[in-house]
């Protein structure tokens, strides 16, 4: 029997969707997705020290003013919502809070601005190697390092070119926020 071009690429096309609809869930299944490269783990409630960690990494990455409430919201949403973001912080947490100890004798996120950044430098050797060195570093021995940096620090990275970078450029808000209805309740500056 012999397909044709437009067969094999249609039935291509029906195998790549199943997969893709087993892979993630049906809509409305009600089961969590999986995002690649992370830990097939369940959802779970974020602890308070853990998303503390969190706002404070994504402050010193930033570098800017940022609205840590609003973070820890992010950070707390994912963790209760998609698979393995949860077993991801709680690992990053603890990782940066034993360098920050071993820096300073502090947790991560009471360490000072100097501390918080020399320990996040892996992620940034893990994103930006410098040298060959420093690329097996992080292809054998700071593993860990490339997925903070691409499901941690870059989502913050981007979630504050969504929000807080409207501020920091002279805005009032972000888009989306609603501004008008809370400046009301606010003392005037």
């Amino acid at each position: 029997m012999r397909l044709s071009r437009r067969r094999f690429l249609w039935a291509g096309v029906a195998v790549a969707a199943s997969w893709g609809v087993w892979r993630i869930g049906a809509p409305g299944s009600g089961r969590a997705r999986h995002t690649p490269g992370l830990p097939d783990v369940a959802p779970a409630p974020l602890s308070e020290a853990t998303a503390a960690a969190l706002t404070a990494a994504a402050a010193t990455v930033i570098g800017e003013p940022i609205d840590r409430a609003h973070y820890a919201e992010y950070y707390r949403w994912r963790a209760e919502h998609l698979r393995g973001y949860h077993a991801l912080y709680e690992a990053f947490a603890r990782d940066v809070n034993r360098g920050a100890r071993a820096a300073g004798g502090r947790v991560f996120a009471d360490s000072t601005a100097s501390v918080r950044r020399a320990v996040l430098e892996p992620a940034r050797r893990a994103r930006d190697p410098e040298s060959a060195w420093d690329r097996l570093r992080a292809a054998v021995g700071e593993r860990s390092w490339q997925v903070y940096d691409r499901y941690i620090l870059a989502e913050a990275l981007a979630l504050f070119a969504r929000t807080d970078a409207w501020v920091v450029l002279g805005y009032r808000g972000w888009p989306g926020q609603p501004r008008g209805l809370d400046r009301y309740r606010r003392a005037p500056a």
